[in-house]
């Protein structure tokens, strides 16, 4: 897959998500309308469908980034690794961990010049590789603009990881196009339920006021005031 493959790919998959949000708010709007349907109707007409188009659209958003992923490691493989018919050879897979672990080694421009300009008059171009890549992250550009010069392809190829960086380091850009769409619905009101039944909370008993009334009096006076009471 090229790049130009991948983009129209990822673009294909972002159009589909925006498709499934736009039937969403269209289907939304529709049940949201309908004055037919209490606010638990219109809950359980959508939330089944908001879960199922979120769904569609967190799939639509794995296969971008596989996709991603896996160019990424084409191009890899491409400039830094092994041919495929070269990574099925024992020795070339030795010489390629020799290589590697000798780069990693390379502390300073100047030694990971003498070893590289040593892999180029020995024909080593598992080495003159390893060490490109060791030259690409410690910045000795006089290694890394040789090698690109004498390898155009390669060149082509580091341009190409390069863009691929807005999909891979820019994840808040990707994830935009596949946020699914709000519910969006009211929450239906009434009474609490308990036992399944809608019920009224009960009533709070009335003080008792002789109780509080009496408790203040003598004798005498509690039972002139229970007379009264009691004759309401």
């Amino acid at each position: 897959m090229s790049l130009t493959d991948l983009h129209a790919e990822v673009a294909e998959y972002r159009e589909q998500a925006g498709a499934l949000a736009e039937e969403f708010s269209r289907i939304h709007t529709e049940v949201t309308s309908d004055r037919s349907l209490t606010a638990v109707g219109q809950r359980e007409q959508l939330e089944p469908l908001h879960a199922e188009v979120a769904e569609k659209m967190r799939a639509l958003h794995a296969r971008e980034k596989a996709a991603v992923q896996g160019l990424k490691e084409n191009l890899e493989r491409r400039v830094f690794g092994l041919s495929p018919s070269a990574s099925t050879d024992p020795s070339r897979l030795v010489s390629y961990r020799d290589a590697a672990a000798r780069a990693r080694q390379l502390d300073n421009g100047d030694d990971a010049t003498e070893l590289y300009e040593s892999a180029k008059r020995s024909g080593d171009d598992i080495l003159a590789t390893a060490v490109m890549e060791r030259a690409m992250v410690r910045g000795w550009s006089t290694v890394t603009n040789d090698y690109l010069d004498r390898n155009p392809a390669a060149r082509d190829d580091l341009g190409d990881l390069t863009s691929l960086a807005k999909y891979s380091d820019n994840g808040l850009m990707s994830t935009v196009h596949y946020v699914p769409p709000r519910l969006d619905l009211p929450r239906s009101a009434g009474f609490p339920k308990l036992g399944g039944q809608t019920t009224h909370a009960p009533a709070p008993s009335a003080p008792d006021l002789a109780g509080k009334i009496t408790g203040f009096l003598s004798g005498g006076e509690r039972r002139g005031v229970d007379h009264l009471l009691g004759s309401n």
